[in-house]
Formats: C-alpha cells, structure tokens, sequence
C-alpha cells in the first residue's frame, strides 16, 4: 500500500457489505520472506485459472494470496493494483492504490491490502490503514487486510500449488456421480483409492482442486491422505479459504 499526497481527486463505490464464510484456521507458521537485490523486492506472476490471465505480484505474501484467491469460491474475480483512489486527509489529498480488488459470488466489491503483520506495528503503517479504511466505507466498499498470519500455511501453500493445474480440468457430470456414489460407500476413502478407482491419479486431483471432494489443506497431500464428501449445499460458492482483518484496528 502507499499514500501519497496530490492535487487529484477520483470518487468510487456502491453499497456493498462483506459476507466470508470463514473456516476455523489453525495457527499460522512464521517465515522469512527471501528478497532480491533489487530494491528489496520479490516479483512474479501467477498463473490464475480463475482470471485467464497472468497475475501480477509484488511479494511472496501476495502470491500467496493470489493462491488463496484462486481456489476461494467466494472469490468470483480478482486483479491487481486495480485503481487508484485519492481521498482528503489533514495533510491534503491522499492517494491510495489497494493491492487486489475482489468480486464475490454475490457481486460485492472487496479490497484487500497485503501487508507483513510486523508492519502493522507501525503508527505510520497503521494511520494510513484506517484512512484506507475510512474513505473506502463511506463509498460503500469493503477493505480487508492480509497478514503471514492469514497466510503463511507451507502445506497448504503447496497443496495449492500441486492442484492449481487440475482446476482447468473438465469432469464430465457421470464420472463426478460416479465419484460422489463411490465417496458415499467407501468407509475409509484416501487419495489412492480413488484414484485406483476412477483410473486416472489427474482425475482425483481435478476432483479435490475444484473442491468436489474435500481433504485437509492443511495436511501435505499424499496417496493416504483421508478424504471427505463436502457439505456444499447452497452455500459452497460462498466458502472462503482465508481469514482476514477489518478496520479500523485489523487486529
């Protein structure tokens, strides 16, 4: 996030309210980022099945969002450094450029700044937040912040990316019946068993990144891992696999 200070001025926004549903999350583990010589930065892109596109990142925290992103059903869309907004402030006109704008399944806007928790620590840090915070709630947006806290989960993150190629994979409707009738009379299904059943290891994966079936993401992913039928109902395309934090103390 940054805020500068000109003579510009952009008005934005609708009236909108955040709705995640939010799965219990278990501790977060803490890790040094690794950084370039270059200004201290780590670059990238991610390859986002969801967007069609390449995703821009500034940080292996906001790769590790866009992860997040892309297998989030609530999660409709997402892009980066979406626009820039300016806003008044005691020192004159602010500018603020979020680092992801999010659409949920219902349409709502939603924008999230990356941020290491320790930066949060900072008076700096934290007045420019709630500014954020403030312009973008009387516009009628919802602002999010995302920590390592919310983020950095190694097993999840590489689970992440073991299936981030399967969720461009089409099941057709029979193998997925075929799928769900065998999870519901298996009395101990694992990653192996099923894929032993459908025929094809691609197909169980495709399976579990497009959340038909479920495993724990948190558990590397192996030929044993135990997995479970989702209970979707009419709420699965509002599941949300990362938590958050609101204004105005994103504690």
């Amino acid at each position: 996030m940054s805020i500068d200070f000109n003579d510009e001025h952009e008005n934005a926004g609708q009236d909108t309210s955040l709705r995640l549903i939010i799965t219990p999350q278990p501790k977060a583990e803490r890790a040094r980022e690794p950084v370039t010589r270059s200004r201290g930065l780590v670059r990238g892109q991610f390859p986002s099945t969801k967007m069609k596109r390449m995703i821009a990142w500034e940080s292996q925290l906001e790769q590790k969002a866009c992860y997040h992103f892309e297998f989030s059903p609530a999660v409709v869309s997402f892009r980066e450094q979406p626009l820039t907004l300016s806003f008044p402030t005691q020192k004159g006109l602010g500018k603020y450029t979020p680092d992801f704008e999010l659409i949920l399944h219902d349409g709502e806007i939603c924008y999230v700044e990356v941020k290491p928790l320790s930066k949060l620590r900072s008076p700096q840090v934290m007045e420019r937040l709630q500014l954020a915070h403030q312009f973008l709630a009387e516009k009628g947006y919802n602002f999010i912040v995302l920590t390592d806290e919310e983020l950095n989960f190694p097993n999840r993150i590489r689970n992440f990316s073991i299936l981030r190629p399967y969720l461009r994979f089409e099941i057709p409707v029979q193998i997925l019946e075929q799928a769900k009738a065998w999870m519901t009379h298996t009395s101990d299904p694992t990653l192996e068993a099923i894929s032993g059943f459908l025929g094809l290891q691609s197909t169980a994966f495709a399976l579990l990144a497009q959340l038909h079936i479920g495993f724990d993401f948190d558990e590397p992913l192996c030929h044993t891992s135990s997995l479970f039928t989702p209970v979707n109902g009419d709420h699965h395309h509002e599941t949300s696999l990362f938590a958050y934090r609101t204004g105005p103390d994103f504690k």
